[in-house]
């Protein structure tokens, strides 16, 4: 699929579910968070069957979300839907973001269904940081979660959002943790989605100051390593492997090839746009006619999104666990 501004789209980002076991304070703010009715959940056969339409039009590597999509009950279900279309060639690859807690229950049945690279979100290597950010998280738990994937040879990549006095004194501590283990890593800016009682400007840092800390510690260099996401990679002198992502110091929408659908069935073309089509509503339609409605959206996916960290009141209408990380 090509959109209207000449970008091949063929990678999409489905959340599951917009629950999670962590309530992060960047992402999912308890006084003020609200999760969808049950009944308005897709149902497996209904995720199923838009994975598949997604997979008839075009789309070649599928990332599941949430929330947080292990504790969906049915998500071996799902891994292992994609999985036979991987099999077939239908698909490349299958990936999973996840905040690593149910990992020790989940690993070893992902590894075995065709899952070989996951990014687990971890802000800090602190356990009371970490305590406090994730509103009651335990560290231990959620490490002995990524050493059971690297053990079932799942490749990791630590996604760790750059949080301002809170993670900026750990930037150091986590890069050689991440060299120490093989893990690949990505800083990124927190993202102006879902409204704070707290203005996000307290928030941000942007990655240019990681980059200068790490450049100062450890080097540097250009690396051509090419994923399916947004991240700009480097090598350090300890060998690893380390992206950045700036959706508001430097924007990646020219070479943007994702879409993202909800765990209610609503497809965003755009993470920074509040456009969308409901596809639950339509999935009593011919599967043709379905296909025609996913690729007339694909089309008009907008140029850019105009994420503004000065601007809460931008995207207020979902978080990051809704739309999926």
């Amino acid at each position: 699929m090509i959109d209207n501004f000449g970008r091949k789209i063929n990678y999409l980002r489905f959340s599951v579910t917009d629950r999670c076991d962590l309530r992060c304070k960047y992402c999912m703010p308890i006084k003020s968070q609200k999760f969808y009715e049950k009944e308005k959940i897709l149902s497996t056969e209904n995720i199923k069957k838009i994975l598949g339409l997604f997979i008839d039009v075009g789309i070649r590597k599928v990332r599941i979300t949430g929330g947080e999509p292990l504790i969906r009950k049915d998500i071996l279900e799902v891994v292992k839907f994609l999985n036979k279309k991987k099999i077939k060639k239908e698909i490349d690859e299958i990936l999973i973001t996840t905040n690593g807690t149910q990992l020790t229950k989940y690993a070893e049945s992902l590894s075995k269904s065709g899952v070989n690279r996951i990014n687990i979100s971890l802000d800090s290597l602190v356990p009371e940081k970490f305590h406090f950010i994730t509103n009651g998280g335990n560290l231990e738990n959620v490490l002995d979660g990524v050493f059971k994937a690297k053990k079932n040879n799942i490749k990791i990549k630590i996604n760790t959002v750059l949080l301002k006095k809170f993670n900026e004194d750990e930037i150091s501590k986590m890069v050689e943790w991440c060299a120490k283990h093989n893990f690949q890593q990505t800083f990124i800016e927190v993202m102006p989605v879902g409204e704070l009682i707290t203005s996000r400007t307290s928030q941000f840092i942007p990655v240019s100051s990681a980059k200068s800390i790490i450049k100062k510690n450890f080097g540097l260099e250009n690396h051509n390593q090419k994923t399916n996401g947004p991240s700009r990679y480097f090598k350090t002198s300890l060998g690893n492997i380390i992206g950045f992502i700036s959706p508001l110091t430097n924007n990646f929408c020219s070479t943007c090839n994702r879409i993202r659908v909800t765990s209610n069935g609503m497809l965003y073309p755009c993470l920074g746009d509040n456009g969308s089509i409901n596809l639950k509503e339509i999935l009593h339609k011919q599967n043709s006619e379905i296909r025609e409605v996913i690729k007339n959206s694909i089309f008009h996916k907008p140029e850019r999104h105009f994420f503004n960290i000065e601007d809460d009141a931008y995207i207020t209408n979902r978080f990051m666990n809704t739309t999926g990380g």
